[in-house]
Formats: C-alpha cells, structure tokens, sequence
C-alpha cells in the first residue's frame, strides 16, 4: 500500500486536472484474487451501500444481477494475465435506478516486479451528460480521495494561503484540516530557511504555465523539520484560468539521509526494496542488491565488473547521459527518470539516484545509485490524462484538449503563414430525438456521428466534442477558404445519412458555421465565438446550412 501511495503521488498532478471535468469518478483497489480493498468516499454516496460492505467481493452487491458473471469473468482474466480490465456494466444507484458505467483497471506491482492487484476507476456514463456538476463538488470528490490514502495533500491559493489540506497533512501540523483554512503555508508551516523557495512559486515571478513539475522543502512538524519532495500542479475553474497550486509531498527526510550518506552496508544495502548498484571509481559494478536482480533479470554473476551501461535502452541520446553525468561531477548526484531494458530486452521505466561516494579524503572512490520502476504510474499517469483530456462518451479530445491544438494551429499558422479553419457544427433535431427515443439511444448517435466525423477528416485535422450535440473540427494547413467549405458539405452530407440504432432507423442534419485563420479572427477565443456566431446564422437559414463568419475569398 505504501509502494502505490508513494506512485500515486508522483502522478498527483493528473488527479487534480479530474476535478475540472464534470464527472464522478469512483476510485477503487482490488488485491491478486480480484477482491475489493479500498473504495473511494463517494462510493456511498453514488451506491448506497457502505464503503466496508464494499470490501471483499460485496461490491457485487450494487452490480445488476444479469452483469455479475460477465464482470467476474473479466476480472478473473485480468488478474490470472496481470493486466488491465476495460468493460462496460450496470451499477444500481444510491436511488435504485440502474446505471452503465465505465470499469477500467491497471495492473498494479510492488516494487520487487511483484504483482500486486487492481487498481482504477468506475466512471457513470450518464454523467456525460451532466454538465452542470459544479466544479467544487468534482473537486471535493477528488480531495476526498487523497483523504484515504497515506499522502500528504495541501493546496495554496495565490496569496499564500490555504485552500484545502488532508487529513495527513492536518494530522503531521498537530492542527485539524479547518483549522489550517486561510492560513499563511508558507509563514506557518514552511522551514525559515525555505520559504523564499516556495513564496516564488506565488510571487508573480514564475508564470503558471511553467509551475515546476516538483521541488523539495522543509516544513515543521510535530516531530520537528522534515523534508518533503512536492509534486506540484494547477488547479484550474471550469474556464481554464489557474485558481491555486496543489502540492502533494512525500516525507524523504530519511530517504534522502539514506542517499546522501550511502555506504556499503549489508543491513540497509540487502533489505531495500529499491533495487541498488554500487560501482568503483571507474564506473564498474561492484555490488548489486536483490532488488536489483529482481528489478533487472541480472544475476550478481551476471552484473559484476561490467558497466552499467549494459541496462542502458537507447531510448536516451547521449547528450543526455553527457549531462546526467556532469550533474554528477558538478553536484555530487543526479536524480530523474530513465527507460532501461532488462536481460530479456523488456523495456521499463525508473525513478533513479545516483550518488557520489569519497574517501576520508575527498576523492571519489564509489558511485551509489538507487532505483525502482515506475510502470504502474506512468499507466495511471496515461489513465488520468485521457480522463482529463478526452471526452469520455465519443472518445474526442474535450474541450481543454481542443484549447491546446486550437493555440498549437494558430502558433504553426503565424510561423509558416499558413491558414486553417474552423468548424463549429451544431446537430440539427438532435434534442427531439434524445427526448424520443432515450438518452442511451441518443448516445449511441453521438458515437456514431464523432466516427463519421473522424472519417471525412484528415490525419493533420483535430475533431473534437465540446459537449452536448456541438463538435468542433479543426481544418489545418488550407490555401483556400473554399477548401474548408468543401470540407463542411462532405460533413453535412455524412451527417444527413439515417442513424440505425438497434432496431430504430433515425434522421438528423447538422448545421455548420466556419470560421477562417487569420482572415477572420487571430486568437483561439474569437475563433470559438465567430465560427458559433457563423452557425447560428446557418441554424436560422433553414438548417442543414454552411455559413462563413467572413468573406470566403
């Protein structure tokens, strides 16, 4: 538990970006036979059932009865192939309506390699629809989460002050979380000698777009003054704009005690569960530890006396190993991630620490590194950055992703002159027909029509979903705007060809407004607004209509 504590905090950054989507996540651990360990805070509140009734295999109890076999058959699989879990099931409610949902799960290993259990999220589908879910209350759900696991989470707003703190933060202050509300962090509970470090962070100085992606400080606590290593991230409102820094912390104090003052002995060195290596001055292993065998596939045999270059994966340029190593010459360690490869050519990644060891008279005479694999956090990492940046119905990029590839097409247009347009598509009926036939049913049309968009467009092109029945297609690199209307019939004659959903034959239009870089507009808002605007004025010219903000010479 320790182990996935301590990687769900370097990705700690991905769970804040879930507090500005409108959704329920449900956050939950099963062990190696697939049953419950851990149920998120929400899990009540969206089930009815108690979090301890969840445990074990009680959680069933809230599956529809017709689904259970089917769930366990997949968990049954993915914990014999100690791998991932994606299907689709019905939850029943606190209410007792049935619900679908999302199941998705990561394998998730000790240190060791060891495998150990299940980790992921349960997602409502019909919270796509939602929308209106206020931003404080996805984000309490989220807080609520970091309460249950064994890290130490505390917000600060841009006046120093703070915003939220968890239980074990409270908890290593010797204060409870409300009293720690509206509080100078840095003033009251940074080390003297740190806070200049951490006010920077607010200071105006550091612009939000480049926030470190972690930094080390000290802060006092019941036991005195520990040193903690931060994961830094914004928190951002529903628009975007940066509203405080969270910042979740490791205690490294005696880690870094450890690193720092490394020697060669057994007790510490044969019973890490960091894989260890230790080298002469020349750079040729001298010792390895278990975890290092189990970590790597190398056997002590295999290891000694050769570089350690042999785990290098070529993933790396040698610049980069130039400058790790001058790190070390300069600084005396090095600490950052790597991709290396096992003895079976497996490719892996890794947190490592090297150190420089000198003798009673200050020569070099070893160099200590330290590591582990980060596998299961770079898959939560992927898992909670397609959470945050992709619509979870169709499966498009969402509306912060499409902020990104709108400014990235505006950054390329103006370099090499080029233009590109924007689609503002809006369904025509679409409402009528959801009201008709059912939200699930209108689902389904929804998917259907994100697949014929990706179809008409090209692999440079961005479609995106904004939410309800509005798409967004981004048209890169065209000389003409006449190229974009081309473009824009094509959609609307694929839109306009009958949904067969089930045994239901459905019809639907959609209206188009475009919008041209940089004839139009020269900024990501404006192009929004005036590709809306020209949509509009299709909308009230009959429907099914493509209408230019501007001229389309």
């Amino acid at each position: 538990m320790q182990s996935l504590a301590h990687d769900l905090i370097e990705a700690g950054n991905e769970h804040f970006r879930i507090a500005a989507q409108p959704a329920r996540i449900l956050f939950w651990l099963a062990d190696t036979c697939g049953d419950c360990e851990l149920v998120s805070s929400n899990w009540t509140d969206f089930t009815g059932q108690k979090a301890g009734d969840a445990l074990g295999q009680g959680w069933l109890d809230v599956v529809m009865v017709q689904d259970r076999a089917q769930l366990l058959e997949a968990l049954r699989l993915g914990v014999e192939a100690q791998q991932g879990v994606h299907l689709r099931y019905r939850l029943l409610l606190a209410d007792g309506r049935a619900c679908w949902v999302q199941h998705d799960a990561a394998a998730r290993f000790l240190p060791s390699g060891k495998f150990n259990g299940l980790v992921g999220t349960i997602t409502g589908e019909s919270d796509a629809h939602a929308g209106g879910v206020a931003l404080e209350q996805a984000a309490q759900q989220v807080f609520d989460f970091l309460n249950d696991i064994p890290m130490a989470a505390v917000a600060m707003g841009f006046d120093g002050s703070v915003v939220h703190c968890n239980q074990v933060m409270s908890a290593l202050c010797k204060r409870n979380d409300a009293a720690l509300l509206g509080q100078s962090w840095i003033d009251l509970h940074v080390s003297p000698e740190c806070r200049a470090q951490v006010a920077s962070l607010v200071d105006g100085n550091i612009a939000p777009s480049v926030l470190p992606a972690e930094i080390e400080y000290q802060i006092e606590t019941r036991d005195g003054s520990r040193l903690f290593r931060w994961h830094l991230t914004l928190i951002r409102n529903f628009d975007g704009e940066p509203i405080s820094i969270a910042m979740l912390g490791s205690d490294i104090t005696q880690w870094r005690r450890m690193v720092d003052h490394l020697r060669l002995t057994a007790q510490v060195f044969d019973t890490s569960h960091e894989a260890m290596v230790i080298t002469d001055r020349n750079n040729r292993i001298v010792s390895v530890n278990d975890a290092f065998t189990v970590l790597t596939g190398y056997s002590r045999e295999d290891a000694l006396g050769k570089n350690p270059s042999i785990l290098q994966s070529g993933r790396h340029t040698s610049e980069f190993y130039q400058t790790m190593w001058k790190c070390i010459a300069e600084q005396g360690h090095w600490r950052g991630e790597v991709w290396d490869r096992r003895k079976d050519h497996s490719f892996y990644p890794k947190f490592l620490a090297i150190s420089v060891i000198r003798d009673s008279n200050g020569e070099v005479s070893n160099y200590a590194a330290i590591f582990y694999d980060v596998t299961e956090r770079k898959a939560l990492e992927d898992k909670l950055d397609r959470l945050a940046h992709y619509d979870a119905l169709t499966g498009l990029p969402n509306r912060m992703l499409l902020q990104d590839r709108l400014e990235q097409a505006i950054a390329v247009g103006e370099r090499k002159n080029q233009k590109f347009a924007l689609l503002f598509i809006d369904l025509d009926g679409f409402k009528l027909v959801n009201d008709r036939v059912g939200h699930p049913t209108g689902d389904e049309v929804l998917k259907a029509v994100a697949q014929r968009l990706q179809a008409v467009i090209r692999g440079m092109d961005t479609v995106a979903r904004l939410g309800g029945d509005e798409f967004v297609i981004i048209l890169a690199d065209i000389r003409h705007a006449q190229d974009a209307g081309l473009v824009a019939e094509k959609v609307v004659d694929s839109l306009s060809e009958p949904y067969l959903v089930g045994a239901q034959t459905l019809a639907l239009s959609a209206s188009i407004g475009v919008s041209i870089y940089p004839n139009d507009v020269q900024k990501a808002d404006e192009l929004l607004r005036t590709a809306d605007e020209a949509m509009y004025q299709a909308k009230h010219g009959g429907k099914r209509q493509v209408r230019f903000y501007g001229s389309v010479g």
